[in-house]
């Protein structure tokens, strides 16, 4: 017999030597042979049991890799007593439960199925090869042994699935608390520039009636409504005080619309224009002003109406607000052209103001287009601003669904484009047609 054995012993595979075989038979002679059959072959760990009672127990005792069962005989109560000692072993755990090989002599159809229902996955006849039980023990142990790696890489995966599930759900829990505290830090915010707006507008209205005083009072005595102040001081003192109260007034104007625009209080009122009739209407109050600073006002609008839907209070204050800034920092016998365009790929209408003033630098743009920002390098004598004016136009340009951009060189001048997009649909807010 050892000669018989050498060639299964040296083929079988390292976690087939070591797999943990258990035999159970009634019959103790035929139990040794059989122990000494599957050691030779090769395997380390055979144990052996005679009492087919305790199943169960010893497969909780020794967790055998490979169970080999012996029909304890073919009479119906033989079978009875199989069928019965099986069932406690199908209700194993499948990562615990061995594989079931049965050695039978006669065994019906019927009874088979139902041995393969309570866990046995094959049958040995009693009367096979002795090389035939090694190698289908062995390749029981393999089977068990891949079944058990895959296992084993399945709890690995569910341990790392469960992993990535609670980092995602810990991940999902921060978003969600970080996205409870930035809308939280939103209302409060929504919150505080609606009182912030409140504040201003009763604070605008409680400085305009003094104000508007002052500029009655300023104007009656720099026109000596009432007769001659005698010391010529006193008119120039007038005039100090009527252009400081409309400083202030323009400066507490554009504040409360700023603050309106940025807190979303602005309604806007959309309607069909023609945009090149507003431009020449606010140009002729821009007049009066290039005049005053000696530079040159040009207005370039094509001769074929421009249709535009938008808010015409919004256009008019836009081209105010840049025309006035363009001729306000223009030296005397520069040039300030406003000018209007339609562009044919898109459909936007295009708005341009250029000078020939002082200009910016590129890191002064950043700083005008801030509230209250003043570029003091390209400030000329004698000019005031409130320093609201751009931003505030941006912001009503933003309204609009436009975009602002400015380019400029110091010493050579400035050009800001406004561009007001036609809209995807009639709800739209800006449209231009020729």
């Amino acid at each position: 017999m050892p000669e018989l054995f050498k060639t299964p012993a040296n083929l079988l595979a390292q976690d087939q030597r070591n797999a943990t075989v258990l035999l159970v038979d009634g019959n103790q002679g035929l139990l040794i042979s059989l122990v000494d059959l599957l050691r030779q072959g090769g395997f380390r760990f055979v144990h052996c049991r005679q009492d087919l009672r305790d199943l169960s127990q010893y497969c909780r005792d020794l967790s055998p890799d490979v169970l080999v069962l012996n029909q304890p005989g073919d009479s119906p109560a033989a079978v009875n007593a199989l069928m019965a000692a099986l069932g406690p072993l199908a209700q194993m755990p499948a990562g615990e439960r061995p594989i079931l090989l049965l050695r039978t002599g006669v065994l019906d159809a019927g009874a088979r199925e139902e041995a393969r229902r309570r866990g046995v996955s094959d049958f040995i006849a009693h009367n096979c090869d002795p090389m035939e039980v090694v190698t289908r023990v062995a390749g029981a142990a393999h089977l068990q042994f891949l079944s058990r790696q895959v296992a084993q890489q399945q709890r690995q995966v569910d341990i790392q699935v469960k992993d990535r599930t609670a980092r995602l759900l810990e991940s999902l829990e921060t978003m969600q608390e970080r996205e409870r505290t930035l809308l939280a830090a939103l209302e409060q915010t929504r919150t505080e520039i609606r009182q912030k707006a409140e504040f201003l507008a009763h604070a605008t209205h409680e400085l305009r009636t003094p104000l508007n005083a002052i500029l009655g009072f300023a104007d009656l005595l720099r026109r000596e409504f009432h007769g001659p102040l005698g010391d010529a001081r006193y008119l120039e003192y007038a005039e100090d005080v009527h252009a400081a109260a409309s400083h202030m007034a323009a400066v507490v104007d554009d504040t409360l619309d700023l603050s309106r625009a940025e807190s979303g209080q602005v309604t806007l009122d959309i309607r069909d224009i023609d945009i090149g009739r507003a431009v020449h209407d606010s140009a002729r109050m821009l007049r009066t002003l290039a005049a005053d600073c000696g530079v040159d006002l040009t207005v370039k609008v094509p001769e074929q109406p421009l249709r535009l839907r938008t808010d015409p209070e919004k256009v008019r204050q836009i081209i105010l607000n840049l025309g006035s800034n363009a001729l306000k920092f223009t030296p005397r016998g520069g040039r300030v052209t406003v000018e209007v365009q339609a562009d044919d790929k898109g459909g936007a209408l295009i708005l341009i103001v250029r000078d020939t003033g002082v200009g910016m630098a590129p890191h002064e743009l950043p700083i005008a287009l801030k509230p209250f920002g003043q570029v003091r390098g390209a400030q000329q004598p004698g000019v005031r601003g409130t320093g609201l004016g751009l931003p505030l136009t941006k912001r009503f340009v933003e309204m609009l669904g436009g975009s602002l951009d400015i380019a400029s060189v110091p010493g050579r001048g400035t050009v800001v484009t406004v561009r007001l997009p036609a809209p995807e649909n009639d709800t739209g807010s800006a449209r231009a047609t020729a």
